[in-house]
């Protein structure tokens, strides 16, 4: 019978869901594996003992003092990065930036341009916040929207504005802060937080937007990350991502909201330059070309192509006139193969050339 050490705190329901996961991960595949739950601060009691097989939660506290002293096969998992793992240990870590990108997702959905995020004061220094915020503000630069603080927005009324909280508590908070400065959610205002935490979801009287983390699904990867290890005989290091964004009324300006297009755009804002093709687009979010393209008709009036189309000429226009750079150079940061084509593409659509455009040299009708 091999052990299995938890050195987690079983009086939170985040990490009671993930020693769920765990369970049920080790029956259905049917080791012998007898689970142990352990205070790390404990420390006495655990080094007394032989552990096959350790799964910890970096978060808590300093466990490093008591790993390092450990001779048996460890799993760290985290929600933010850890920069220095000892060396024997593997670990599993929640990807930050694929939950940015999720939320981006969904304001671009929302043709919100201007964005920013928020944690309440005892979140400051937490990794975890650390992390989304600044994984939000690089990915919100990178799809050109305007990041400012959501606090100065609100008292300036900046609205339309979609803000990103790093918890589901500080989407509660953000959310009674608009109710007492009494500005529309989500009209004025979208709010998206993270942990899909049904304790805070149900607080606020508008059903918050959140990203699911899953602490059970977590459970079952911390399994499967700790196995892998074993079997290859080295550590392994993995990202933990989370599989929806649930949209509820406090992220969603109509009801035609869908996670599939929030994927779909968050992928296109991020390769449209690489010359993506659609079939790309389909293999990222797992539909087929009809699926997605009824999706878009839906929610965008306009094919997953024609979307593209469009978000590559603009950004083309857009570089023509804010820029210097060399028409073939625009063509090639946008996606197109070559110069030829943009001004296939600028004749087509426009019924001008790119340089015609940059010199303001437009045909009058």
């Amino acid at each position: 019978m091999k052990k299995l050490l938890l050195l987690i705190d079983t009086m939170f329901y985040y990490d009671r869901e993930v020693l769920k996961g765990i369970k049920a991960k080790l029956d259905e595949l049917s080791l012998d594996v007898t689970i142990y739950i352990e205070s790390i601060d404990n420390v006495k009691d655990i080094l007394l003992s032989k552990w096959d097989y350790v799964i910890a939660d970096y978060d808590k506290a300093d466990k490093f003092r008591v790993l390092s002293r450990l001779d048996s096969q460890i799993l760290l998992y985290s929600s933010h990065k850890i920069l220095s793992p000892p060396q024997n240990v593997s670990t599993l870590v929640n990807d930050n930036e694929q939950f940015a990108g999720l939320a981006l997702g969904q304001f671009m959905q929302n043709d919100l341009s201007q964005v920013g995020f928020y944690h309440e004061l005892r979140e400051e220094n937490m990794g975890w916040a650390i992390e989304r915020k600044e994984c939000f503000m690089k990915q919100a630069k990178q799809f050109e929207l305007n990041y400012s603080d959501p606090l100065e927005a609100l008292k300036s009324k900046s609205f339309p504005f979609g803000v990103y909280c790093a918890s589901d508590r500080s989407a509660r908070k953000f959310a009674n802060l608009c109710m007492e400065m009494n500005v529309s959610v989500p009209d004025q205002v979208a709010i998206i937080g993270t942990d899909y935490d049904d304790a805070e979801r149900a607080i606020y009287p508008v059903p918050l937007s959140s990203i699911n983390i899953d602490p059970y699904q977590l459970g079952h990867r911390c399994v499967e990350v700790l196995l892998k290890a074993v079997r290859f005989k080295q550590c392994v290091h993995e990202k933990y991502q989370p599989i929806t964004l649930v949209n509820e009324q406090s992220s969603q300006a109509s009801p035609l909201q869908d996670d599939i297009v929030n994927r779909a755009l968050y992928f296109l804002h991020n390769n449209y330059h690489l010359n993506v093709k659609v079939q790309q687009v389909l293999d990222y979010c797992q539909v087929s070309r009809k699926t997605l393209d009824s999706r878009f008709l839906e929610a965008k009036n306009m094919t997953v192509h024609q979307y593209l189309a469009e978000l590559r000429l603009n950004k083309s226009k857009q570089l023509l006139k804010q820029s210097t750079e060399s028409i073939e150079n625009i063509a090639l940061q946008c996606g197109y193969p070559n110069q030829s084509y943009l001004y296939q593409v600028f004749r087509k659509h426009c019924g001008f050339t790119p340089l015609e455009y940059r010199k303001g040299l437009l045909p009058t009708t």
